[in-house]
């Protein structure tokens, strides 16, 4: 079972890291990245009940809401891809993809590394499975809720992910994404890449109906919709800030 869970890298300072997520970090201070979900965790999770839950985390980043969910009791398992597996990138024939996913391998190890600097230094528990999302392996076990935090927009098939992690929860799958209002109304999830744009890494966007609907298909019918708005941060060293709108959906067995 050992070879299930990687091994805690010892990262010993920001330099090697590049963060998603705004957090603080004792002895360090403010490390910065283009989320900032400080003083909106509990907005951003549905509002969901943590003490005493097994979470699955798919694409935990940097850590800020894997350390979040474990201050209020849960013990996360996270799974993030692994050096050997590849992101799922937009294939754009306009673009050279070799060159796109070699720069993202250096990206993903400096986030491997947020994520394990960030484990350090707040002394949590949580272990990580590296693989895809799309093959999780059945030995992880069982969990009562998990978590997709503004990851499925980046995936090829948002719809093969979510049926694997379903069989494997309980009680809830709680699912993150940016809130176009002009979706909503119909279980709609559209295509955000085009030719001319040559976009390669965000593949989707969607209402809430839509996983609410395919929530119920996988036996999750009972659902929650709310809500809220997240800062986004941007310019030189993160310094600027815009709210973005958000929804996340609860969906219940």
């Amino acid at each position: 079972m050992s070879s299930l869970y990687a091994t805690p890298r010892r990262v010993p300072t920001l330099d090697e890291c590049l963060f998603y997520h705004t957090i603080d970090l004792p002895g360090v201070g403010l490390a910065r990245g283009p989320w900032d979900l400080r003083g909106g965790e509990d907005a951003y999770l549905g509002g969901i009940h943590l003490a005493d839950r097994a979470v699955l985390e798919i694409g935990p980043a940097s850590g800020f809401l894997t350390a979040h969910m474990e201050s209020a009791g849960a013990t996360v398992t996270a799974v993030e891809l692994g050096a050997e597996d590849q992101w799922d990138v937009v294939p754009q024939r306009t673009h050279d993809l070799s060159e796109i996913l070699h720069d993202r391998i250096g990206v993903m190890e400096q986030l491997r590394n947020s994520f394990w600097f960030t484990h350090r230094l707040l002394g949590l528990s949580a272990r990580v499975h590296e693989g895809s999302a799309y093959a999780l392996p059945a030995e992880l076990g069982r969990f009562n809720v998990a978590l997709m935090g503004a990851i499925l927009l980046h995936t090829r098939s948002p719809v093969a992910i979510l049926e694997r992690v379903a069989d494997q929860v309980d009680d809830a799958l709680v699912i993150v994404e940016r809130h176009y209002p002009e979706l909503g109304g119909a279980p709609v999830c559209r295509l955000e890449p085009t030719a001319e744009d040559g976009g390669w890494d965000t593949w989707w966007a969607f209402s809430p109906e839509f996983f609410t609907a395919f929530a119920a298909v996988l036996g999750f019918p009972r659902t929650d919709v709310s809500f809220h708005e997240q800062t986004h941060r941007y310019g030189d060293d993160y310094r600027q800030k815009m709210s973005l709108p958000m929804f996340t959906v609860v969906a219940r067995r």
